[in-house]
C-alpha cells in the first residue's frame, strides 16, 4: 500500500504525540518520586514548588503545569504512595489464592488475613518513604497543608487499599473463622495497630530484642485475630501457608518501574 502525503503527515503526528505524551507521564512520575523523598525525608513543610523544581532541575513554571498548586501536589503524593502500597499487595494476593486452593475456607480466609497483615509488617522495609508518608498523615502532619477539594481525591484510593483487607476481614466471619463485627472497623483498627507497634521499632536501639517492632507486630497479629474469634490451630496453619509463600517471594515485592496499578 502506498500512503499519501497526508497520510503519512498523520502518521508522524500520531507518534510525535504518542511520544510526548510518553514523555510527560515519565516527567510526572519523576516529580511525584522526587516529592515523596523530600517529604519524607526533609518533612512536609520542605516540599515547595520552587524545591521540587530546584532538585528535578526545572523551571517552577513547568512544575505548576503539572500540579496547579502545593495542595494538588501533596495530594498526588499521597495517592501515589498509597497506589504503590495497594500494586504490591496485589502481587501477593495471587500466591496466597494459590496456596489455599485446597485448604480448609477458615484457613484460606485466615491466611488472607494474615497475609495481608504481615505485608503491612514488610513493606516498612521495602516501601519506608510511602509508610512514612502513611505516618504523617495519619497524624495529621498534612491536614493543614492539603485543601479539602484536594484531599477527597485521595479517599477512593485509600478506601481501595482498606477495601483489600475489608472484603477479607467479611470472608474469615463468613466461613466461622471469625466472629462477626463491622469488617471496615476491624480493617482500621488492624491497619492502625500495626503502624503504631511497628514505630516502635525506631527505638531498637536502646533495645534490638524487645523493641523489635517486626516481632512485636507478629505478635499483634495473633492477639488481634485470637480476640476476633480465630482459633489457635488455625491460626497456626495461616501464618504458614503465609510463610510458605515468603519462601518464594518477599510479602512486599517492589513495583517495576511505572507499574502501579
Amino acid at each position: 500500500m502506498i500512503l499519501n502525503h497526508v497520510q503519512i503527515m498523520n502518521m508522524v503526528q500520531e507518534l510525535a504525540t504518542g511520544r510526548r505524551a510518553r514523555n510527560r507521564l515519565a516527567r510526572h512520575r519523576t516529580y511525584l518520586r522526587t516529592a515523596l523523598r523530600l517529604a519524607t525525608e526533609e518533612g512536609l513543610e520542605a516540599l515547595t514548588m520552587q524545591r521540587l523544581a530546584d532538585e528535578v532541575d526545572a523551571a517552577v513554571g513547568t512544575v505548576y503545569t503539572y500540579f496547579p498548586s502545593k495542595g494538588a501536589l501533596l495530594a498526588e503524593v499521597q495517592r501515589e504512595a498509597i497506589e504503590r502500597l495497594t500494586g504490591s499487595y496485589l502481587l501477593l494476593r495471587p500466591d496466597l489464592e494459590a496456596r489455599v486452593a485446597d485448604e480448609d475456607p477458615r484457613i484460606a480466609s485466615l491466611a488472607h488475613l494474615v497475609g495481608f497483615a504481615r505485608f503491612w509488617i514488610a513493606s516498612y522495609d521495602t516501601y519506608p518513604q510511602e509508610q512514612q508518608l502513611l505516618q504523617q498523615l495519619m497524624s495529621g502532619t498534612a491536614a493543614d497543608t492539603v485543601p479539602v477539594d484536594e484531599a477527597t481525591r485521595v479517599v477512593p484510593t485509600v478506601l481501595r487499599l482498606l477495601g483489600l483487607a475489608e472484603e477479607r476481614f467479611a470472608a474469615a466471619a463468613a466461613a466461622g473463622a471469625l466472629t462477626d463485627a463491622d469488617p471496615m472497623d476491624r480493617t482500621i483498627v488492624l491497619a492502625a495497630a500495626l503502624s503504631g507497634v511497628l514505630q516502635v521499632g525506631k527505638l531498637a536501639h536502646w533495645d534490638d530484642e524487645l523493641l523489635d517492632g517486626t516481632r512485636l507486630g507478629r505478635q499483634l497479629i495473633d492477639d488481634l485475630l485470637r480476640g476476633w474469634g480465630a482459633e489457635a490451630d488455625l491460626l497456626t496453619a495461616a501464618h504458614a501457608v503465609v510463610d510458605a509463600v515468603a519462601r518464594r517471594h518477599p510479602l512486599a515485592r517492589p513495583l517495576p518501574d511505572g507499574d502501579e496499578q
